[in-house]
Formats: C-alpha cells, structure tokens, sequence
C-alpha cells in the first residue's frame, strides 16, 4: 500500500519503497539523481587539488567511459527500454537519474523516425560553473566528455545513428539554452 508521503514518523523494522507513495519516491529519484551527480564533482575537486588538473581530465574520462560502457543497461533493463531507434535513445535520455531528473530537455522527434532534437533548456552543472567562473570544469564536462560520451551512448542503441552536437557552452547569456544535440539515422 502506497501511502507514506516521507518517513518523518516511527520506524518500520519491515518498510519496503512499495509503502510510499508516487510523489515521495519521485523526490528519492531526485535525490539520487543529485547524489549520483554531486559525487562526481566532489570527486573531481579533490582530484584536481590533490594531483591537478592534467590527472583529473584523464580520470573523468577513464571513470564516465566505464559508467557509459557499463552502466547503461540498468535503467534499459529496469524500464523494458530497447535498442535500435532515436525513439529508445530518448526514452533512456528521459529515465536516466543523473540525467532526467537534474535537467529540464525537451525531445524532438521526426515522424519517421530518423532524425531527433534533444534541446537541454537548462543545466544545473553549467549554471554551477558559470556562477563560479571554472571555465575548466565547464570544458572538461560539456566537451571533454559529453562530447566523445553522446555518440558513444548512441552507438549503443543503433551504430547508424550519428550524433552532433549543434551548440556547446560557453553560452553568451543564461537566457540561453544549456546545449543542442542532432541525432540522424543514416541509411
């Protein structure tokens, strides 16, 4: 029975997630989207202090090549998400918790298809590293890896779909959109 909204009240030796209720798991996904995020940037500072900005550029993108090879297939598993089509890489755009749930996106796609639109209007990460003026950061996570890891993530779900970006912060006003990607099935 779904009706506990948080877990303010006594303990439960035999709770399970199935006993809260559709808005307060929502805010445990969120919570997680953010903790999945966050300690990926905690990580990096403290690599960045301690051994530079060389070592932590090569680390970032030796542990996101890993997480995007390997962990890929638990939300595809978990929401029956298939491979083949743009349709099923938006689908796990949509469902991803250090994705979905961190990012306001709005998803484009043709009636065939073959051609798909994934607009991000808003990212917290880029809004943290321009109120703290890290251009560095802001290149390693918007072009050192989200760059090479976009069309990896794509080749996954159809080696024919090819992936570009169509705009890439540094943005010239925080009115504008955080980036732009095209996503083409070439046949």
């Amino acid at each position: 029975m779904a009706d506990l909204e948080d877990y303010s009240g006594e303990f439960r030796p035999d709770l399970k997630l199935t006993d809260f209720s559709k808005e307060a798991l929502l805010r445990l996904l969120v919570a997680a989207g953010k903790m999945y995020l966050g300690s990926d940037g905690m990580w990096t500072t403290v690599i960045r202090k301690r051994y530079g900005d060389d070592a932590a550029l090569s680390c970032s993108k030796e542990v996101w090549d890993t997480i995007g090879k390997q962990e890929l297939r638990r939300p595809t598993e978990a929401m029956n998400i298939g491979v083949g089509d743009i349709a099923s890489l938006f689908k796990f755009f949509q469902v991803d918790p250090g994705f979905a749930v961190m990012f306001d996106i709005d998803f484009e796609l043709s009636d065939d298809g073959n051609y798909g639109l994934m607009t991000v209007k808003r990212c917290p990460s880029l809004e943290y590293f321009e109120r703290h003026g890290d251009e560095w950061l802001m290149n390693l996570a918007c072009n050192e890896l989200d760059r090479p890891m976009l069309p990896e993530t794509t080749r996954h779900f159809n080696p024919k779909i090819k992936t570009r970006p169509l705009k890439l912060p540094p943005r010239k006003s925080k009115d504008e959109i955080a980036c732009q990607w095209e996503f083409k099935i070439e046949t």
